[in-house]
Order: C-alpha cells, then structure tokens, then sequence
C-alpha cells in the first residue's frame, strides 16, 4: 500500500472538512466525502480483505468491481473528523461482480447514508473514463438558497446566473453544475439522477438540500464548490443592498474562454 499517498488523501479530507465546518456547510453530521484509492494497493494487498463480512449492495456496480473506497462514515461530523479521521473514515473493497463489499475497520459505524450516490457516481466516472476519483458532498448554504428562488430551478439559469457574477467561476467550472429537482437523499433516485448529471458536469445541485461535487482531488472538488458559492454570495449581497447585480455579458463570457 502507498501509505504516504494515504497519508496525502487523508490530510486532504481532513483539511476540507475544516474548511466545510468553517463555512457553516456543515452542520451537525451533514456532508460525506469519498475518494477512489484503488491505485494504492497492490494485488496481493487486496487480499486484507479476505476474511471481513460480506455485505450487500441494493444494485450491481459492474464498473467498480475489484475497486476500494475511502468513504466517511455515516453519522460522522466533520468538526469531529478533523481531530480524529480514522474515527469517522472506512474502506470498502467492492467483490468482482459489483454486488458486494467489504469493510475496514469492521465497526459498528456503516458507511455514510449517501453511499448509493457515492457509489452511483464512482461507478460512472469509470465507466466514463474520468479523471475525477474524488467526491464532496456538503451543505453549501448560499448555493441552497438559490434553489428557494423558483426562476434559478433550471441549469441553464443557474450557471448564467452564477458565470455572470464573477469571471474566475466561468474560468474553473466552465462545465457549470447541474440542477436535480429535489430527491430524498439516500435514495436509489437520487443516486442515478445525479450520476448522470455528472456525466455533463463537474458539480450537481440538489435542489433545497445541498452540492455534490467531483474533483481529481478532493481539494479540486472542494474548489469548485467554493467557486459556486462565492458566486451566488455576491448575487445575494449586491440583492442585499436594493440593486439589480449588472453580471458579465455574453461578450465578456466568451472572451474569458478564448
């Protein structure tokens, strides 16, 4: 195993989970992370996870057979992963059909309750033949309250709304997010409507809940989001002060991406 790799991955989660909890998207125990770590382990080391209980998956993954996952563990806070990851990190080793996997440490605390989308995701940025290997997922309040606003509930508006409001957000997601209509959160639909909204875009928005995001690196996921965010910020706070907020024009838009 590529331990100083890990150790890397790790300080990463560790470091956005500060950063989610700072920025108050994170209350309580909302928000999970997921990277893929497969490439760290060889062969023979796969085999750990010989004797550890077999449990079910609700659908077959085919694309992440054989593969391993560094996921957060349900009910985890991020305040609390920051002190003591290990306390709130498990691995998963999905079994050759895509059925299964197996978990370590074996613990009493499963994987996080948004693992059908983590899983969803994973096994379509394979399929696909992403880059990404990282997911965040967190409760970005700004971007949230976007969604309360009837006439943002579309992808087409929200990404001209947001590209307008500050030319750096065109300039590192120039894929946009995409907008899923609101799902209750750990459900299969959920799971396949935002994998293939991830399939056109590097960040999904659900609606009055919260932002998915991909990323090479969970900080790449992370930025993207925080890009986003700062965006609607400015949209609320120009609102804020009884003024229409003017935006880039098309012009300018396009001129940033010659």
């Amino acid at each position: 195993m590529e331990i100083q790799s890990l150790k890397k991955i790790v300080s990463e989660i560790t470091d956005t989970a500060c950063n989610l909890w700072e920025k108050g998207w994170a209350e309580r125990n909302a928000g999970n992370i997921s990277v893929n770590i497969t490439g760290l382990f060889s062969a023979q080391e796969s085999e750990l996870f010989t004797d550890i209980a077999i449990h079910p998956l609700p659908v077959s993954y085919s694309s992440l057979a054989d593969q391993i996952l560094l996921v957060t563990s349900a009910g985890s806070r991020m305040r609390d992963l920051v002190k003591n990851p290990w306390d709130h990190l498990c691995i998963l080793k999905i079994n050759t059909s895509g059925t299964h996997f197996k978990q370590w440490p074996e613990k009493d605390q499963e994987p996080t309750s948004e693992l059908p989308t983590h899983l969803a995701v994973h096994d379509m940025l394979i399929r696909t033949k992403s880059a990404a290997k990282a997911l965040v997922h967190t409760h970005a309040t700004e971007l949230i309250a976007l969604t309360q606003i009837k006439e943002f509930c579309s992808t087409e508006t929200l990404n001209r709304l947001l590209w307008s409001m500050h030319p750096e957000t065109k300039l590192f997601v120039p894929k946009g997010l995409g907008f899923i209509f609101y799902e209750i959160s750990g459900t299969s639909g959920i799971a396949e409507a935002t994998a293939k909204t991830l399939e056109d875009h590097p960040v999904a928005l659900w609606e009055k809940h919260g932002i998915l995001a991909t990323g090479t690196t969970v900080k790449d996921a992370f930025d993207s989001i925080d890009l986003l965010a700062k965006s609607a910020r400015i949209y609320f706070m120009v609102k804020s002060t009884g003024y229409e907020p003017d935006g880039l024009t098309d012009g300018q838009l396009n001129e940033l991406m010659r």
